[in-house]
């Protein structure tokens, strides 16, 4: 799956304009809030209806403006073309069209083109809270098992109504007991498809690791978000004096999270700064990789500012792989040449010039 065409109205600070990329590398160059990240962001954008940068739309329509439009034109393996288009105006929904057609849900959208970021928050991954190895984990389980989005949903949502009762104090368990009977079902069948995501992936990240000359060896340790020796249900009901009192479920899948170790020892305590950096490079890349293994289905990767995360030899390695991939790639940099040399000649690669919200195709 690829971009082939998108164009942009009022988004940020870009101007208006339609551009036709690679469906394999493309550069976009430019100096510092010129609008390479707020391009990355609208790809982005295109491919889940959201930003990765900010929740607030103001921040994402033109200050002059009432509103943003999207649109573009993405095509698979298959020669296959779809026709996305979103307007947002301030203060309302977003309005999305699948090829002409108006969609309630993004998810629709997510399922077109698997899109894979990495931007400076990407390195939180490791280190950060527990909210980023989550959606790190569920983006491959969305897209790999297609069961997965239906049961969230269903879990959410009595989780919702769960702690809208708890909220009330003192209530009879007897109006938690339906809400607790359907997240127990909904939450084993979440931590089976998250298990055995985790399990499955750890041996790509290793392949991809020694692709890019990296010689530690890393595991990942999953926590379903409750004791893995007591079923949910009976968490559910052990602890509900205590979820009474704070008015929220403690214990859930919604606490999941995983824990990344390198050679046994925990990978933000064991590793510098670079090699953190190599290591999420590789875990970002091991998603589409396994997605491709078992679908065929090629991801997009998104890259902003790939010279400030990498040194040379690093930039060198992830280049060299990413260009091996033959999926569409679009990455940022400041000065050009700090990564074309590192691409082959021969390869189907387009570059482009931003300046003051303005982005030319370069020869």
């Amino acid at each position: 799956m690829s971009y082939q065409t998108i164009t942009i109205s009022n988004f940020r600070n870009l101007a208006e304009q339609r551009l036709e990329f690679s469906p394999l590398i493309n550069i976009v160059d430019g100096k510092n809030g010129s609008g390479k990240s707020s391009l990355i962001e609208s790809l982005y954008y295109l491919s889940v209806g959201k930003s990765f940068r900010s929740s607030k739309l103001d921040s994402i329509v033109e200050h002059n403006a009432s509103a943003f439009t999207l649109f573009s034109v993405t095509e698979d393996d298959n020669n296959h073309q779809h026709r996305i288009g979103i307007t947002r105006e301030k203060n309302k929904s977003a309005l999305i069209k699948i090829d002409g057609e108006f969609i309630r849900s993004a998810i629709q959208l997510v399922s077109i083109t698997p899109t894979l970021v990495i931007e400076p928050e990407t390195f939180e991954l490791l280190d950060g809270g527990p909210n980023n190895r989550r959606r790190y984990m569920d983006w491959g389980v969305f897209h790999v098992e297609h069961r997965f989005s239906d049961v969230w949903r269903r879990y959410t949502k009595s989780l919702k109504q769960r702690n809208t009762l708890l909220r009330r104090g003192r209530i009879d368990r007897s109006l938690l007991a339906p809400w607790d009977g359907q997240m127990a079902i909904a939450a084993a069948m979440i931590d089976q498809y998250r298990h055995e995501y985790v399990i499955s992936l750890v041996p790509v990240i290793n392949d991809i690791l020694k692709s890019l000359n990296q010689t530690i060896d890393v595991d990942i340790n999953y926590y379903r978000g409750w004791d893995k020796k007591i079923d949910y249900k009976t968490i559910l009901e052990d602890s509900i004096e205590r979820d009474i009192r704070s008015g929220y479920t403690h214990q859930g899948p919604h606490r999941a999270d995983i824990r990344i170790k390198v050679n046994g020892r925990f990978a933000d305590e064991v590793l510098s700064r670079g090699q953190k950096k190599i290591l999420i490079f590789a875990m970002i890349l091991a998603q589409g990789a396994f997605l491709n293994r078992l679908s065929g289905k090629k991801s997009v990767y998104l890259i902003d500012d790939i010279s400030a995360e990498l040194d040379i030899e690093h930039r060198k390695n992830v280049c060299s792989y990413l260009e091996k991939l033959e999926s569409q790639v679009v990455l940022t940099v400041v000065d050009i040449d700090s990564v074309l040399p590192l691409f082959n000649k021969d390869t189907d690669l387009r570059m482009f010039h931003v300046e003051h919200g303005k982005v030319s195709q370069v020869n």
